[in-house]
């Protein structure tokens, strides 16, 4: 089998001759370029596109191979070949449909997505994950060349290691010849680790090579495996999996990798006391993995030191517009205003959308077209499990992911956190004063977060991030 190879890097790239001679090599820049989800992305598009084409149109090779540089995020990548593209490699990212009058062509009528590799080294992983990151990590993780040549730098190491690990059809263990015994003998940190990691992306093959630097490495078991679909991988994520359990069951704990969820419709977290618990995320984490000693000793009162991956939204009491979107990787914690409201504030400011109703009205019509609300639509909702009759769609919905997480003690403080039951029975007419304007705000510094119009325009910088001191 003939292999093409592309390799992308930020910087440049010194290669001797006798590789060059060994393989067909191009060498591609690297630009920045608007994706199909809006977003300005650093990717391998523009030339990658053309080249792409080229090399399945020279008929001469069988299977191509693509190294992208290390803060590649995969999905644009991936979407690469989804995407229309002319001559001058040039998509049409806004998806019109007329495109009698171009010569747009998908690139999938040249090549097809085959595999999705992601090589994690492990004598790094737990150190990645526990580190609250500096300029020096991410020029030790990066590469000096990538770090400063980028303008996407933005990404943290810890999000693009979990971007990569959940969206990998296949996941390769690498330098596990570095690791070294000490309180958690060898054998037990790889396997700390292939639990980690199968956890996080339960669908991947984790493959553990046998011998270092991938010596008598059996290429056919990452070429040719057909394991991609676009659809799948978006939703490959082990949190995504966990959400879409009605009910989470007890399993067996392998290596004390577990996970649950926190769901709650019917009071909203009082932001002072979730505040409080919300604190040092991952400071465990390169302990538990490694066995080596942490720089702190983890407190008692630290429940989410051992956590590696929470995700989902949060109904605080303040922010009755929308939800909160919550993310955290390690020992960073992101919350922010999502980009959607609440339907029930929807239909609460704007209750005649229904166009089919003789009593609607054009601005009322409008919002719900906006939201994509209809009454088909808002009878399903109301119909479901996610519609209390008091609150509407409201509430909170988190997965945790992490090493012998205390389940029982994360829930009840979780719990702890909520408004009462007194609080929750307050009049609604009262519930502006009440829930937000005599409670004090830690999370947004007082941003309005209220009536639908608050959160017209608001931004990323809005978001709340927070890292656990080292």
């Amino acid at each position: 089998m003939k292999i093409a190879i592309i390799v992308n890097d930020m910087g440049a790239i010194n290669l001797d001759a006798e590789e060059i001679k060994k393989h067909k090599l191009v060498q591609e820049q690297q630009e920045m370029v608007e994706m199909h989800n809006g977003c300005i992305c650093c990717t391998l598009r523009g030339d990658l596109l053309r080249t792409v084409k080229e090399l399945a149109l020279e008929e001469k090779y069988d299977y191509l191979v693509i190294e992208s540089t290390g803060i590649s995020e995969p999905l644009p990548v991936a979407q690469t070949f989804v995407m229309d593209t002319n001559e001058d490699g040039e998509g049409d990212p806004g998806g019109e449909e007329d495109n009698t009058t171009s010569d747009f062509q998908p690139l999938s009528k040249y090549a097809t997505m085959d595999t999705l590799v992601t090589v994690v080294d492990a004598f790094n992983f737990a150190s990645i994950l526990g580190c609250v990151e500096k300029e020096a990590d991410r020029e030790k993780y990066f590469g000096s060349d990538d770090v400063e040549d980028t303008e996407e730098s933005e990404e943290s190491v810890v999000q693009l290691l979990i971007d990569q690990l959940e969206f990998a059809n296949i996941i390769l263990l690498n330098k596990t010849d570095l690791l070294r015994g000490g309180e958690k003998p060898i054998k037990s940190q790889i396997q700390s680790i292939e639990s980690v990691l199968r956890k996080l992306n339960p669908k991947a093959t984790v493959i553990v090579p046998e011998l270092p630097k991938f010596e008598k490495f059996d290429t056919n078991r990452v070429l040719n495996t057909g394991l991609f679909d676009m659809e799948e991988a978006q939703q490959s994520a082990g949190w995504i999996a966990e959400l879409e359990k009605p009910h989470h069951t007890p399993e067996t704990e392998e290596y004390g990798i577990n996970s649950f969820v926190f769901r709650n419709n019917d009071r909203p977290f009082h932001p002072v006391r979730l505040a409080r618990i919300f604190q040092n995320f991952g400071t465990a984490l390169v302990k538990e993995i490694s066995g080596a000693k942490a720089g702190t000793e983890v407190d008692a009162k630290d429940i989410f030191a051992r956590v590696i991956r929470c995700k989902g939204e949060l109904w605080l009491s303040n922010a009755d517009c929308c939800p909160i979107d919550v993310h955290s990787v390690g020992r960073q914690l992101v919350l922010e205003p999502a980009g959607r409201p609440w339907m029930a504030k929807v239909i609460a400011e704007h209750p005649n959308g229904d166009a089919q109703s003789e009593s609607h009205n054009e601005d009322d019509c409008e919002a719900w077209d906006a939201v994509d609300l209809s009454a088909e639509v808002l009878k399903d909702l109301k119909g479901s499990e996610q519609w209390d009759d008091r609150f509407g769609d409201r509430r909170s919905e988190l997965v945790f992911i992490g090493i012998a997480l205390d389940k029982q003690r994360i829930l009840a403080e979780l719990e702890d956190a909520l408004l009462t039951i007194e609080e929750c029975n307050v009049a609604e007419t009262n519930r502006k004063k009440a829930w937000a304007e005599d409670v004090q705000d830690l999370f947004f510094d007082g941003m309005p977060l209220w009536n639908l119009s608050d959160i017209l325009g608001v931004e990323e910088e809005d978001a709340c991030a927070i890292s656990a001191e080292e």
